[in-house]
């Protein structure tokens, strides 16, 4: 299992992240138009949670590639604590489609928190702790490592998005 953690200082109060990060035209815009995922939608959206079918454009290195496969989608289902200012999510990899596949086994699991802290001056700290874990023997810690890496690269483009979006 491989444990991350990223943070950064936004351009916004923790009221104002918040409302983003629940808001629908946001979040379409972030993963349609500025991470370019290859689809996107909301499945349930309200006050303190959200559930988000994703599909994801990966760069990986070509075993991984293979084994995930262009059809790699997942659900990302998340609840927001208003007190403690954090966000608990974990990815939920729908059921397969095709009724000719055998039920297909978990075998990456992705889970963490998202906590903004005030900063002042109109300001918050956003940090995010996550967890990745393949089960895949001889090549689960490059799947982890990918994904990690995909992530990173996701969250600096999201921290720039929503400073855009903010000042807009």
């Amino acid at each position: 299992m491989k444990t991350s953690t990223t943070s950064a200082v936004l351009p916004c109060t923790p009221e104002t992240f918040w409302a983003a990060f629940l808001n629908e035209s946001y979040l379409r815009a972030l993963y349609l138009d500025e991470l370019e995922y290859r689809a996107f939608a909301v499945i349930e959206i309200g006050e303190t949670s959200r559930k988000l079918r994703i599909v994801p454009k990966m760069s990986l290195p070509a075993p991984v590639a293979k084994l995930i496969g262009e059809s790699f989608a997942f659900e990302d289902h998340g609840t927001l604590d208003r007190a403690r200012s954090e966000w608990t999510w974990r990815m939920v990899q729908p059921a397969n489609l095709d009724p000719k596949s055998k039920p297909r086994k978990d075998v990456v699991t992705m889970q963490g928190t998202v906590r903004i802290e005030a900063t002042g001056e109109g300001h918050c700290r956003r940090t995010d702790d996550f967890s990745i874990e393949a089960k895949i023997f001889g090549i689960g810690s490059l799947i982890e490592s990918s994904i990690d890496k995909e992530l990173r690269s996701a969250r600096e483009k999201e921290y720039a998005f929503l400073a855009r979006w903010v000042a807009s």
